[in-house]
């Protein structure tokens, strides 16, 4: 298996130098300030109750304070508001998302409409005009609901104009192209965005080659990191975690406990199909439960209730739940966590089960081992990095209950093997995860 390189080797020299209207800009109007200032942008997604973009987003957020004191934080978001902003270290304000999935239909961005008020354009307007440094993040070039000033991929490159208009240095900051392109437009502002980009970090090497092959030429300037989910800080004990199972009013009847999140993943599937789906995991759930003499509980990453009903866990995990024979050997956590408290969770799990790369991570950096099913560039290549191997990775296209069994009866039969080999490669994919903040605050700097 290829070694991962020490982060102090990863170079910061392929980051572009700020053009010299970048530069000369830092002496107009709009720039004098004495803090470095940062306009963070996720492509909808921070704040929206998911834990793996909100783990994410912590772990860049502590870096840029810990690598800049004197950084100041604003994050463009859907609902702004003083938790997210203690919970970050951010000043938040609107950014063009309609609050609802149901306000949106039919309708561009927020403040593009006639009618609209136009307000928090402005303040766009003069936030990305004063930064130091914008920065697109998230998961912004995939072709759902793409149109006209509609969905994620116009989104950011609206975004990048607006920088370029002011001379704002841009980073595209921990993109992986998990879900293929298929429309050309979709394509195209990919290659705009990552084109014009002053710096660009993907978690993944899988995702050079997927630029490439849209036509984007140079990639000098992109730089292969890792999830910046591995910088988090594990829970220290358990304590938390049985605190948490207590006010859930959970009572586990076994001394052994596992960990399982299933997503519904509703821009693909019908009624039918989740059917199968729900059906497959409650058979699995059952063999654990069986074979293990053990419990199993859902923990949700996505607690979102303004946007579509399977974007929340919470109704997946219940619809599971009820096909479930060992009923009551099954448990849910119903409440939103955040990334702390759900954390908190997992010294308590022996294994973990799931179609989110993020539960293969917060397993990991707990010492416990996992098994993931699903998308290749969202799965497969976070079981090959931890060591767990991708030759147990089973696509969610070829999901088949007995093949999954049989794959987590494997991964517990060698979890001491799996576990050493885990915990030998962290320290350097925790490292490659810090990069992403001391990058973004040393391109800041550069041009101020």
């Amino acid at each position: 298996m290829r070694e991962e390189p020490d982060a102090s080797q990863i170079s910061s020299s392929r980051v572009r130098a700020p053009s010299d209207r970048c530069a000369a800009r830092r002496t107009d109007t709009w720039k004098v300030h004495n803090v470095s200032k940062y306009v963070i942008a996720g492509a909808s997604v921070y704040g929206l109750d998911n834990l793996s973009d909100d783990a994410m987003f912590k772990v860049f957020c502590d870096g840029l304070h810990a690598y800049d004191e004197d950084a100041h934080l604003t994050l463009l978001a859907r609902h702004p508001s003083a938790s997210l902003d203690s919970s970050f270290g951010v000043h938040s304000i609107p950014n063009l998302d309609h609050q609802t999935k149901e306000a949106s239909l039919g309708r561009w961005y927020m403040g593009l409409n006639s009618g609209d008020d136009t307000d928090h354009l402005a303040a766009i307007w003069r936030e990305i005009a004063e930064a130091d440094l914008l920065v697109i993040g998230g998961e912004p070039f995939i072709d759902i609901s793409l149109g006209v000033y509609r969905g994620p991929a116009p989104y950011a490159s609206l975004l990048m104009t607006l920088a370029k208009f002011h001379g704002t240095p841009v980073m595209v900051n921990g993109i992986h192209m998990g879900r293929s392109l298929t429309t050309d437009a979709g394509k195209e502002l990919t290659r705009y965005c990552v084109s014009n980009a002053d710096l660009v970090t993907i978690r993944e090497e899988q995702t050079r080659p997927i630029l490439r092959e849209m036509g984007i030429t140079s990639t000098d300037h992109v730089i292969t990191l890792a999830d910046a989910a591995y910088g988090l800080d594990p829970a220290p004990d358990e304590s938390r975690g049985r605190e948490i199972l207590s006010a859930e009013g959970i009572e586990l009847q076994s001394d052994r406990l596992f960990g399982i999140t299933f997503r519904h993943m509703y821009w693909r599937w019908d009624e039918e199909t989740w059917a199968r789906y729900s059906t497959a995991v409650a058979d699995i759930c059952d063999h654990l439960i069986d074979t293990y003499d053990a419990d199993v509980l859902f923990v949700p990453h996505n607690t979102y209730t303004s946007g579509l009903k399977y974007e929340n866990d919470l109704p997946a995990h219940s619809d599971i739940i009820a096909r479930i024979r060992n009923q009551g050997r099954a448990h849910q956590i119903q409440t939103r966590l955040d990334v702390d408290d759900t954390l908190a969770l997992f010294p308590l799990f022996e294994m973990t089960f799931s179609n989110r790369r993020h539960t293969l991570i917060f397993a990991a950096l707990h010492g416990r081992v996992g098994l993931g099913v699903g998308e290749e560039l969202h799965v497969k290549v976070t079981m090959e990095e931890l060591g767990v191997g991708g030759d147990l990775f089973v696509d969610i296209e070829d999901f088949d209950a007995e093949t999954v069994k049989e794959n987590l009866d494997s991964v517990w039969a060698n979890r001491e093997r799996i576990r050493a080999e885990q915990d030998r490669r962290l320290p350097a994919l925790r490292a490659r995860a810090l990069r992403h903040a001391e990058l973004a605050t040393e391109l800041a700097r550069s041009g101020s």
